[in-house]
């Protein structure tokens, strides 16, 4: 049996790609995965797929060597403004290599940007139109912004120099204004942005109630990483949140898809700062004008209302000098008639009035000589019993005074007493007095002082 070993298969494989593909070739296909390792060299996995499906048809290894890497890449980064990175189309210029150990792979000469180009507009309105077909593309910027946003939640990389000037701009504002910012950290390059920001999102929706608007700072960045917002899931996200976002992402290039569905876009972290500032400037300058217009309109109210108070003072004081007129000529008819009635019924009635006063005047007189006689009986009998009472009431005094007598001090002292006292108080025991203390003695006819021992 003829045989060959493998080597020499593969070598004849590689002899015949040599001479199939012996020059460079320009071939499109989509990145899988990028590697940079420390020598500088770029490893790429390429992939083919057909349109719709996910499942690669092909698949190849795609080498750029240092020397070529570092001339392509900041080429392709400043013309597309991205990095080579996985889902990305390609056309590149590549020669068909095939080694014995290592097999088939693509030694990347040169890469087009215009291709890459092309491709990402061509995805770019391929999202947007899919937020378009959705409803929600404009949502974001369909809300209201508060009149004053003061309570900000921030999304950005904490040592992002971005930040540090959003923050300086905001709270160190000349006109005083105070503002109360959260910081939600998050990844803000590289592959991990989407769900980074996305996940800041999610946290900021926790506390929705708490924050008038979000502001997204990405200042300072490469260029090239801004195709982490140019993806659908984080436009999704910004276009459908319940509060206000402002873009700050930090760039004058092309506008991306999240600046496109936020509900504002400014150019940097500071002119994010700025513009929340400005509604407040907007607010305070709205209440001035409210205030000229209320006070406007006072000083014309009151003027209107004073000349329309003069008026009616000068219509009241007719219509009261008319009616004082009318109903002094009818009180003096009633005032007349009353007086002609008084007369006539005073002239009908003065021989009973003569009666009535006879009897009163009589029974008057008869009331006053029974009280005259009962005043008289009362004041003998009040009389009588006073005189017993103040009898009783000597007796009792006569007795008192004769007990006082009998316990007066002075007599207890002339009988041959005495009454020692302690600091104005009578000792009553000897244990109430210690050596030292000074004591007087009461005796009838004068005192004595004394230190006791």
């Amino acid at each position: 049996m003829d045989f060959i070993s493998l080597f020499d298969l593969n070598h004849r494989v590689r002899q015949v790609l040599k001479e199939q593909f012996a020059e460079p070739l320009w071939i499109a296909a989509e990145i899988a995965s990028v590697l940079e390792n420390r020598s500088g060299h770029c490893y790429l996995e390429l992939v083919d797929k057909h349109a719709g499906e996910e499942n690669p048809v092909a698949v190849a290894k795609g080498t750029i060597w240092s020397f070529t890497y570092r001339m392509l890449k900041p080429y392709f980064e400043t013309t597309t403004g991205r990095h080579l990175e996985k889902g990305m189309k390609v056309l590149i210029q590549a020669e068909v290599v095939f080694h014995e150990l290592y097999g088939f792979s693509l030694n990347i000469k040169d890469i087009d940007p215009t291709f890459t180009i092309g491709d990402i507009e061509r995805k770019r309105r391929e999202i947007i139109g899919h937020l378009e077909e959705e409803g929600i593309i404009d949502m974001n910027r369909n809300l209201e912004l508060p009149l004053l946003p003061k309570n900000v939640a921030v999304i950005s990389s904490p040592t992002a120099a971005g930040l540090g000037d959003f923050l300086d701009q905001l709270q160190n504002n000349s006109y005083g204004y105070k503002f109360h910012v959260k910081l939600f950290p998050a990844v803000m390059q590289g592959e991990r942005t989407t769900e980074s920001v996305i996940a800041a999102l999610d946290r900021i929706y926790e506390y929705e109630e708490l924050f008038d608007v979000v502001v997204i700072i990405r200042g300072g960045g490469a260029q090239a990483d801004l195709g982490s917002f140019d993806t659908y899931d984080m436009a999704a996200n910004v276009a459908q949140f319940p509060l206000p976002v402002i873009a700050g992402i930090g760039h004058e290039r092309d506008e991306t898809i999240v600046d496109r569905v936020a509900f504002v876009r400014v150019k940097t972290p500071t002119a994010a700062a700025a513009f929340l500032i400005e509604r407040f400037q907007e607010f305070e300058v709205r209440l001035e004008e409210l205030k000229e217009d209320f006070l406007a309109e006072a000083n014309d109210l009151i003027v209107r209302e004073k000349n329309r108070q003069q008026v009616l003072a000068v219509d009241l004081k007719s219509m009261t000098q008319q009616m004082l007129d009318s109903h002094t000529n009818r009180l003096r008819l009633y005032s007349h008639k009353s007086e002609q009635a008084a007369r006539l019924f005073v002239l009908n009635h003065r021989g009973k009035f003569g009666a009535i006063c006879a009897r009163l005047k009589n029974r008057v007189e008869q009331g006053f000589n029974r009280s005259s006689s009962a005043m008289q009986g009362y004041a003998e009998r009040i009389k009588r019993q006073c005189e017993v009472r103040f009898e009783k009431d000597r007796h009792v005094l006569e007795l008192a005074e004769t007990k006082v007598k009998y316990v007066d001090p002075k007599n207890v002292l002339e009988r041959g007493y005495s009454i020692t006292r302690l600091n104005g108080k009578a000792v009553r025991s000897a244990k109430d007095v210690k050596a030292g203390d000074v004591l007087e003695t009461l005796l009838a006819d004068g005192q004595v002082r004394s230190v006791a021992e």
